[in-house]
């Protein structure tokens, strides 16, 4: 592996020292902010991320990035993964989506996580709960659905709320992104699984309108004026292969 990138080392660094902040009870705003506007910095270039130029020009590779690229090509894992750091406090990786994949609706239970494009593009959604309506289904509204790629501003995802979230491929084009999670997935809090459906009723911004614009077609709305029922699943079809961190190397 290359030295280390003084990039990357910086941002792992005030990651650590921002989530250590955040867990002694300071302000997480002040806290985060900084260390998003350090991640907005971070591109492919940062990380040697050059998985999707090896596809384009797969010649005179070294036999790791071959590896990757035979992995990715031929696996039918809709997901992979490169770890490029973890310790009880972060976890930092880059996820790369397939084209025509997703990563499923999911929850970061009581963890904070943020998501910074490295390469190609993808939509992200990201949900607040309103209330549990049952032991297996949320009521929440969408507060996040937007388009994604390197150009695109890191998304912060908060303990309390934007914590459900999905990202998947679009363009006909894969999705890579940098990811770093506080604290680190474990037993104590592994993931949850959901599917979104349009609640019948709508929330209350849009229950208040007039009744000419209530009985307009439901494809008029703007989806984000909805609530939506989020129900608990088991998604076996989603898993995820490891692919091999070519990048600086990262050492505390």
């Amino acid at each position: 592996m290359q030295s280390s990138s003084p990039r990357i080392l910086t941002l792992i660094k005030q990651a650590k020292q921002t989530f250590s902040l955040i867990s002694s009870n300071n302000d997480p705003n002040d806290c985060i902010d900084s260390l998003r506007r350090l991640m907005n910095r971070i591109t492919k270039y940062d990380l040697n991320f050059t998985l999707f130029d090896n596809m384009k020009n797969a010649q005179s590779l070294n036999s790791i990035d071959q590896k990757n690229l035979d992995k990715f090509i031929n696996s039918n894992a809709p997901v992979f993964y490169m770890k490029l750091y973890e310790d009880n406090i972060i976890s930092v990786g880059i996820f790369i989506i397939k084209s025509h994949h997703r990563m499923p609706l999911h929850d970061h239970p009581h963890m904070f996580g943020l998501i910074k494009v490295l390469d190609g593009h993808g939509h992200l959604n990201a949900y607040n709960i309103l209330f549990e309506k049952n032991e297996n289904e949320l009521i929440c509204s969408k507060h996040i659905s937007t388009s994604i790629n390197s150009q695109s501003e890191t998304a912060v995802l908060y303990p309390n709320k934007l914590n459900i979230h999905e990202i998947y491929a679009t363009n006909n084009d894969h999705c890579a992104f940098l990811d770093i999670l506080s604290p680190p997935y474990s037993n104590e809090n592994d993931c949850t699984c959901y599917i979104a459906k349009p609640s019948s009723s709508l929330s209350s911004s849009s229950s208040s309108s007039s009744s000419s614009s209530s009985s307009q077609s439901t494809t008029d709305i703007n989806e984000n004026e909805r609530n939506y029922v989020l129900k608990r699943i088991f998604d076996d079809e989603y898993y995820t292969e490891s692919l091999q961190y070519t990048g600086p190397t990262i050492s505390l």
